[in-house]
């Protein structure tokens, strides 16, 4: 005889409880990387997750069966849950900025030489894209990159004005300093 204690959610419920949670994830994301992760160890998981909250990206396994049916009930294309994507175990990064790039980056980085891992498909910025995609966003600079670019190539021609309005001025300081030096003749 099995007891049921009253705080214990039958499995049906237990499941909803889940698929609801996936769904609330899954609609906070504004990128999805589907990858699988067979024979990786736990401490290079850890390391993985710890770099991925660092750019605001969440790292999660999934159940296939309650990501398929969260996925279809969010209305996500077709392609990110069908049986030929979603076999064997299954990770997914939760994306949760406008910057996908730099979680490439740290998934390319992390596990790139590992043939255990290899990314299934990823939903990024509405758009469905394959492993070799997903891959080639990981040489693009990222948002961050590319501010940090910006800035020096507008600060450059800032400071080249400085110097060619002061440099006269620092001429005439530097020769009456040189007169007031020699006796003041």
């Amino acid at each position: 005889m099995k007891l049921k204690f009253r705080n214990q959610l039958s499995q049906k419920q237990l499941r909803q409880k889940q698929v609801e949670a996936l769904k609330l994830e899954l609609s906070q994301a504004k990128s999805i990387i589907l990858f699988s992760s067979e024979a990786i160890t736990h401490k290079s998981f850890e390391e993985f997750r710890v770099k991925l909250a660092e750019i605001n990206a969440k790292l999660r396994f999934v159940k296939n069966t309650l990501f398929k049916v969260a996925a279809k009930e969010l209305k996500l294309p077709e392609a990110l849950y069908e049986q030929a994507i979603i076999t064997g175990p299954t990770s997914a990064i939760y994306i949760l900025t406008d910057d996908f790039i730099s979680a490439t980056k740290v998934l390319k980085e992390q596990f790139g030489s590992q043939k255990s891992v290899q990314v299934k498909i990823a939903f990024l910025d509405k758009e469905l894209y394959n492993k070799a995609q997903v891959l080639e966003f990981a040489g693009i600079p990222s948002v961050l990159e590319l501010q940090s670019k910006l800035v020096g190539l507008l600060n450059s021609p800032i400071q080249k004005l400085h110097y060619s309005l002061t440099y006269n001025l620092g001429n005439l300081v530097r020769s009456l300093n040189a007169i007031i030096q020699k006796g003041g003749e």
